[in-house]
């Protein structure tokens, strides 16, 4: 097992009592600090992937790893409270009548004293910016506030990991870009963070490393230009090519962007390759053949 693996996955397998296969010889390591997203179409095995990562299911078959100790049912409690889960549907998490007495549940359950607990509910709410909405009852909240509160539960319990499922699932813009802040501040803390989403554009600037999970199987695993590169994988995942690749592509067969294979993973760095591109040549324009 190599030295710099956090979590590690060898040979699992996961079958639910109907006995149909979910999960088949997965093997996966994560390493502290990475941003993943994991891709797939429904029903590919990506919430169980992320449910056994948890601890909340065990595998059928092979072993799961955290910080290089075998996880089994005796120590799965260590897995549960260093690798925090979000729900896709955040009301399927809340269970509290209100925002403060919901997202110190966690906390309380692990013992720890009022003071410690009201330092991290405190923290959890200003993460996610939902200051004032202490007292109110988190299941009248708009689904994107709701989002919000699910994700201050898992902060208040600070996890090394982080499993986000489909986190942006039916958010207006403003809402999904307030998560993507979040992300972007969690990771900036040295949080290891999964992203489970079928939004390849947000996939393409976010993750480092990209994982395709197809019929219950580990199909890719690597840089997003290099997995997005994989055409026929990429078809039969039933994924599209993300627009900025498809333009970056389209500037190069026509000759406009001279850097090519930088891969620019934002509009921001495309613009700046296409200034730099521009800067190299003469005010004149390019020499009439």
């Amino acid at each position: 097992m190599k030295e710099d693996a956090l979590l590690c996955l060898r040979d699992v397998s996961f079958s639910y009592h109907t006995g149909r296969q979910v999960l088949t010889h997965v093997d996966l390591t994560i390493r502290a600090g990475e941003r993943i997203a994991v891709l797939g179409p429904n029903g590919a095995g990506k919430s169980t992937l992320f449910l056994l990562m948890n601890g909340v299911l065990r595998p059928s078959r092979g072993s799961i790893y955290y910080k290089g100790r075998r996880m089994d049912q005796k120590n799965s409690n260590e897995l549960r409270r260093s690798v925090g889960i979000i729900f896709q549907d955040a009301d399927s998490q809340i269970i509290a009548p209100s925002v403060r007495e919901e997202i110190s549940f966690g906390p309380m359950n692990l013992k720890l004293s009022s003071a410690v607990v009201e330092e991290r509910v405190a923290h959890a709410i200003a993460s996610v910016n939902l200051q004032g909405f202490e007292e109110r009852p988190p299941h009248y909240l708009s689904g994107g506030e709701k989002k919000r509160v699910s994700i201050a539960d898992i902060i208040a319990m600070k996890p090394d990991v982080f499993l986000f499922d489909e986190p942006m699932a039916c958010l207006d813009p403003a809402h999904a870009r307030r998560v993507e802040t979040l992300l972007e501040d969690l990771s900036g803390q040295g949080k290891t963070l999964l992203v489970s989403t079928h939004d390849v554009d947000f996939a393409y600037r976010w993750a480092q490393r990209i994982l395709i999970v197809q019929e219950g199987s580990l199909k890719a695993d690597g840089t997003p230009p290099a997995v997005f590169a994989q055409e026929a994988l990429c078809r039969d995942a039933n994924l599209s090519c993300p627009v900025l690749l498809r333009i970056e592509k389209m500037l190069e067969s026509r000759d406009l962007l001279r850097a090519k294979g930088r891969n620019p993973r934002t509009v921001e760095e495309l613009e700046l390759l296409l200034k730099q591109g521009n800067d190299c040549v003469s005010p004149a324009g390019p020499a009439q053949g």
